[in-house]
């Protein structure tokens, strides 16, 4: 006997053994069971994905004599037949050969006779698309008025060439791309009926290949058992399919990770002289950086990307598909695609970007410098040093446990419409303007930024009443919450989804450095002073206030410096709402009014020597902190311009 390909030996002879329809498969059982049969079926959808196969499936459910919850005996003569392909009432007709008016009217002059044997007579029609007008026209009468003993089933690859009048009376199934893994279970069955030796990466090199149609997966599985005789493996499917293999494509993100541009470059012309086209090169690097983010986000293990996993952070991938789909667009526009390729290789070994992303880990061992370089210059009797960690994964599970996605709206839906805001709050509200509310209990809610410094900064003490205050603007009743890294919270809540997954009700996620920490403020005591002259002191400066004994013994003077300090106050008031910026050799710090260090943002050149940088931030904030001390110096000059009158 002749060999018989596998997608001819393994189509579906049952609703049981079809792949990916499930709920096509439902309805047409359903149908069968409730004896609810329609006189017209249209099954559209790309190739390979069973409408065919579904057809006779359901002629012969409709037809058979011991049917089985649906689903056709397989047993019975007339199962046989139509398996076999002999079924005088079971009429496949192709359309695209048979689409003339006169193939369609001997079609309706032969559906007045009963069938031989079954019950219904069922016409196929695959490629229905290719019917002529006149041919559909002529199929429009016979399916207006159709006899009770046929049953119409038309399939196409492009239902929207289908007039609308015929569409509107048929019953209609959209059939979809097969995953890929239904794909991979389906292949693994004939693989272990046919003994074929394959590698697993190589089973699945096949699925992803197929895009959505078993029929192509097995029959690029035919072509790999004709390739070799030996174990079929991921390298025989790419030279099959004129792709390249997983193992080469992570060698060559280990020779860009590595920085190695020459070997990179070499690596790819290899690809090209082996007649690998550069879009599929493209591609196929996509969706290895795909599979790279996948096994890092949902912590999957793949023994080939172990190095990747270790080498490349997630938002380094994110840099790498960038420039690859950037140039993958590019390519379309020009001849010369080999140089794009190339070109994109380059880019991705000299990815400044993705210092600039990755920095947070340079500012966080450089934030307790940057703590001391905000005291310094503002003044003496202040000292701040790194406190206990502020956040902790215990606080976070707690509102994960009894997170409420309705309080998290109303969070969201509040804050955003709030536009009255006191001024006293604008601060806290400009910073949580920028933030994300991720995850809501009753009183508690977690909140995700993209800035380390100004996560830390609405985390500490003095900002927590005003963060709280802002939250609480329309009463939503929160007590606590807690700001940390977007990373952080990605990180976080997946190993908790996957934790609530694997059965845990209460998830532990475990100890995690958040890196938010209290910074401690000691402030030294004052000598206790009278009233007038620490008013004096506090607004003039010690430098500039004499004071006389008869100051004392005049009241009104009193009043007059007290109204004086209610002016000096709002012009303080301005001045400490006002952002500065300061920059050094590349860097640029935003420090506010009350010299709080806002931001750093850092030019790439700026970071290979640590050094350096530290100095051109200490010189940037210096800057700043200058700006505002000539600013408040011009300012007070205006209130003790005219002090001599009052004898200072």
């Amino acid at each position: 006997m002749s060999y018989i390909a596998l997608y001819r030996a393994y189509r579906p002879q049952s609703f049981s053994d079809v792949s990916g329809q499930e709920v096509i498969v439902k309805t047409l059982k359903n149908a069968v069971n409730t004896d609810k049969i329609g006189h017209a079926y249209v099954f559209s959808g790309p190739r390979g994905t069973g409408k065919t196969s579904l057809a006779k499936i359901f002629a012969k459910a409709i037809n058979c004599q011991n049917p089985k919850d649906g689903n056709p005996c397989n047993e019975c003569s007339s199962c046989l037949n139509i398996s076999s392909n002999t079924a005088s009432d079971v009429i496949e007709i192709d359309g695209a050969s048979n689409n003339g008016v006169d193939e369609i009217r001997e079609l309706r002059d032969k559906v007045k006779y009963l069938p031989s044997v079954g019950k219904y007579k069922v016409y196929i029609i695959d490629e229905v698309h290719m019917l002529t007008t006149g041919a559909f026209n002529a199929l429009l009468k016979t399916l207006e008025e159709p006899p009770a003993h046929v049953v119409f089933i038309l399939a196409t690859t492009e239902v929207h060439k289908i007039p609308a009048t015929i569409l509107s009376r048929c019953q209609r199934f959209d059939f979809k791309n097969i995953d890929t893994e239904s794909i991979i279970k389906r292949l693994n069955q004939i693989i272990e009926k046919e003994k074929i030796e394959i590698e697993d990466e190589a089973v699945k090199s096949i699925a992803i290949n197929a895009k959505g149609g078993l029929r192509d997966a097995l029959s690029l599985l035919d072509q790999a058992i004709s390739y070799t005789n030996d174990k079929i493996t991921d390298e025989d499917i790419s030279q099959i399919l004129g792709t390249v293999s997983k193992k080469d494509l992570v060698k060559l993100l280990e020779l860009i990770t590595d920085k190695k541009t020459p070997d990179a470059l070499k690596h790819i012309n290899e690809f090209l002289k082996k007649g690998k086209e550069e879009e599929r090169i493209i591609n196929d690097l996509i969706f290895t950086l795909r599979d790279l983010l996948l096994a890092k986000v949902y912590y999957q293990s793949d023994e080939i990307l172990l190095k990747l996993k270790k080498q490349l952070s997630v938002n380094m991938i994110y840099h790498y598909l960038d420039i690859l789909i950037q140039m993958q667009s590019n390519m379309r526009y020009t001849s010369q695609k080999s140089i794009y390729l190339e070109i994109a290789v380059i880019q991705m070994i000299d990815h400044e970007e993705v210092h600039k992303i990755d920095l947070s880990s340079s500012v966080l061992e450089l934030r307790k410098d940057l703590e001391k370089l905000k005291t310094k210059g503002v003044t003496k009797s202040v000292v701040k040093t790194k406190g206990e960690s502020l956040v902790k994964a215990e606080y976070i599970e707690n509102i994960l446990h009894d997170a409420s996605k309705n309080k998290k709206d109303e969070l969201e839906r509040l804050f955003q419409n709030n536009n009255q805001v006191p001024n006293y709050l604008q601060m806290a509200y400009h910073l949580l303007k920028e933030a994300t509310i991720v995850a809501a209990s009753v009183n508690s809610v977690i909140i995700t930024h993209d800035n380390l410094l100004i996560a830390n900064q609405l985390m500490q003490k003095d900002m927590q009443s005003q963060v709280l205050d802002v939250l609480n603007l329309e009463n939503a009743g929160i007590t606590d919450y807690y700001v940390i890294l977007n990373k952080d919270w990605l990180i976080v809540r997946n190993k908790y989804v996957d934790l609530f997954k694997s059965g845990q009700k209460r998830p532990n996620i475990g100890d995690y450095d958040f890196q938010i920490y209290e910074i401690k403020t000691e402030k030294h005591e004052e000598k206790a002073e009278k009233e007038s002259v620490r008013l004096a002191k506090e607004f003039f400066g010690e430098d500039i206030v004499n004071i006389k004994e008869w100051f004392k013994m005049n009241p009104g003077m009193l009043k007059k410096l007290k109204k004086m300090q209610d002016e000096m106050a709002a012009a303080q008031e301005r001045l400490e709402a006002k952002e500065y910026f300061g920059k050094a050799s590349g860097v640029t710090v935003i420090v506010q009014g009350t010299r709080q260090l806002i931001d750093v943002q850092i030019n790439g050149e700026m970071l290979e020597e640590k050094e350096m940088l530290q100095d051109a931030i200490l010189l940037a904030v210096n800057d700043a902190l200058k700006q505002i001390e000539e600013e408040q110096q011009q300012t007070m000059s205006q209130f003790t311009g005219g002090m001599g009158g009052f004898g200072f």
